[in-house]
């Protein structure tokens, strides 16, 4: 994952928290699971159903956030992550993005990558493993 190393700025954990921004709860769930059995030394892991609460969190200054791109299969009003990553880069851009969705269009994940300077990987029976590599590339 060399690319990894262009997007993300290696640092030691200064809060020791991810935020998991994904609609699907069960997904979200497994996926914080994974991460904390996989980082013991990560403090928190946050969830969040739609990246509009994300963003009035992100004084906690989080290491990661992991975005799905579809997110509003429960909330049809919900901001997909595209724009959840924009609104964060305004504020924060010092922030580390990692997008992760079921989207196959090459064209939004170089837009996520070049534009917004976020990862992107997505959903199938690889990722999780590929979340590992960007939490170690970004701690």
């Amino acid at each position: 994952m060399s690319f990894l190393k262009h997007l993300f700025e290696p640092k030691k954990i200064k809060t020791g928290i991810i935020f998991i921004v994904e609609d699907n709860t069960m997904y979200a769930k497994t996926l914080a699971a994974f991460i904390k059995q996989s980082f013991p030394q990560i403090k928190e892991v946050r969830l969040f159903p739609v990246g509009e609460t994300c963003v009035t969190e992100l004084d906690t200054h989080p290491d990661l956030i992991i975005i799905d791109y579809f997110l509003d299969t429960r909330y049809t009003d919900a901001e997909n992550g595209l724009e959840i990553a924009k609104q964060i880069r305004v504020k924060h851009p010092e922030i580390n993005i990692l997008i992760l969705s079921s989207q196959n269009d090459m064209k939004i994940a170089l837009e996520t990558i070049t534009t917004y300077k976020c990862s992107y990987i997505q959903k199938d029976e690889k990722a999780f493993e590929r979340v590992k590599e960007v939490i170690n590339e970004v701690i």
